[in-house]
């Protein structure tokens, strides 16, 4: 599993390997690239924003370049660490994909670690091989997983307490590199207080420390740029909220409000920049009201199915649609138990999206013009992303977490067995709640109507929730 993630991940930097390359004499540059499909942003960044020079990013300045990016500070300090070794495109792409690939490993492991075998569906699906080295989501990717692993399946020796710090930890710092798992502090919290198997105070206390770690990580890792270059520090939000809407951006909003959006200077872009920004709040709202009617309804929060359903809200309503964003989604594929004819609709959606984009964008770049098949693909990718991610927000919710907890607080994965044996159920024990007796092994199970397990005659365990767990892109 880890081997074949390893080579999606290399298979990737090959297919962007030849947009380090001069443009062949005649050829223009936008149909090179979109012919071949070989863009990066990691490669198109290092000439753009001056990567050559080794500055340390936000300290001088008050726009982008001379080693500044528009991502948030622990990505751009990531690219200026990962740039210090090489002095070229090629060789700053390669050593990406080098990180990128333990990235995907790593990512792997956790994955498998909750999900058992379901984590094929991270390592053998193409978006690995399509976008792992398209830009730097992996650093977040990796931290979001990390979160879902210390609630799903921590060590046993951790308190509760313990478990919702390191995730509202390891959220915080996904955040300070993409922005978007910050989202997932909002569904963290409203378990921790939520949830009904422990004293008042405790579910207060570890409510903070969840909070509490991840605005911490957020605010040590942009308060010291902030203190020593304001203007620097602000370049990146200043870039996001000024940029256009335009036709690379995949968006539901370019493609869905032609012609008045073609113009991408024009007053338009405020219009959809607002019911962009509007739909979001909206969807985001709609999603964690949800979340805590089910909370108080239960007793138990399906924070990890919310996470996803935020994620999907957010993917759908933004105003940019990169094609690299279903790495973020493919984590919640895996430990959540969402059926295989929805992943693989998604994926091949997606699939369509992308290539028809870049095969659309090089039949314009030599004037065949936009009535082609690829044009059609292209359309096709990016309203089944759309349909299929709003009717995603409500498959979430009716799904059950791969790493479900079972009778005595166990939580049972499944792991590929030996051949024409089937699988064999794996089992880590989580601990109970701080302030909470053990729950009795003895103690029958009996089904809740929300389709998890709960102890007979028993309160439901810390962990035994219907499921226990966008960007500066």
């Amino acid at each position: 599993m880890c081997v074949v993630a390893a080579v999606a991940t290399a298979l990737n930097v090959l297919v962007k390997l030849p947009c380090t390359l001069p443009t062949p004499d005649g050829v223009p540059r936008g149909a090179f690239v979109s012919r071949l499909g070989c863009w990066s942003d990691v490669a198109a960044l290092w000439n753009s924003r001056d990567l050559a020079g080794h500055v340390f990013p936000y300290v001088t300045g008050s726009t982008l370049g001379d080693g500044t990016v528009e991502y948030p500070t622990l990505t751009g300090v990531w690219v200026w660490l990962t740039a210090l070794p090489v002095g070229s495109a090629r060789g700053f792409l390669l050593v990406t994909g080098i990180v990128a690939a333990v990235l995907a490993v790593v990512v792997t492991l956790l994955l498998a670690r909750v999900a058992g075998r379901r984590a094929w569906i991270w390592a053998a699906t193409p978006p690995l091989a399509l976008y792992a080295v398209y830009n730097w989501d992996l650093l977040a990717v990796v931290c979001t997983v990390a979160g879902l692993v210390a609630m799903v399946r921590p060590p046993s020796t951790w308190s509760t307490t313990t478990r919702y710090t390191v995730a509202g930890i390891a959220f915080g710092l996904g955040g300070a590199f993409k922005l978007w798992p910050l989202m997932f502090l909002a569904p963290l919290a409203i378990a921790a207080l939520l949830d009904r198997d422990a004293p008042l105070a405790v579910r207060v206390r570890r409510t903070a420390a969840s909070l509490g770690g991840g605005v911490g990580v957020v605010l040590a890792a942009n308060v010291p740029f902030v203190l020593v270059n304001l203007p620097g520090w602000l370049s990146v939000f200043t870039f996001q909220a000024a940029r256009p809407i335009g036709p690379s951006t995949l968006s539901i909003w370019y493609y869905g409000l032609l012609p008045w959006s073609a113009d991408v200077r024009g007053p338009f872009q405020q219009t959809m920049g607002t019911l962009s920004t509007a739909a979001t709040a909206l969807g985001i709202v709609a999603v964690l009201t949800v979340t805590v009617v089910l909370a108080l309804r239960r007793g138990t929060t399906p924070w990890l199915q919310s996470a996803a359903a935020l994620l999907a809200v957010y993917m759908v309503c933004n105003k940019v649609a990169s094609p690299q964003y279903v790495l973020w989604l493919l984590p919640f594929f895996v430990v959540l138990r969402v059926g295989g004819w929805w992943i693989a609709a998604y994926l091949v959606a997606d699939v369509c999206a992308v290539v028809g984009f870049f095969r659309n964008s090089f039949y314009a770049a030599v004037g065949v013009g936009t009535d082609t098949w690829a044009y059609q693909a292209m359309t096709v990718g990016i309203w089944g992303r759309a349909a299929l991610l709003v009717a995603l927000v409500v498959v979430f919710f009716r799904t059950t977490s791969a790493g479900l907890p079972g009778p005595s607080g166990r939580t049972t994965r499944t792991t590929a067995g030996p051949p024409g044996r089937g699988t064999t159920p794996a089992r880590a024990t989580i601990p109970a709640p701080d302030g909470a007796a053990a729950p009795d092994p003895d103690r029958s199970a009996v089904p809740d109507p929300d389709g998890s397990a709960v102890l007979s005659g028993a309160r439901r365990p810390d962990d035994g929730r219907t499921g226990a767990a966008g960007s500066t892109g």
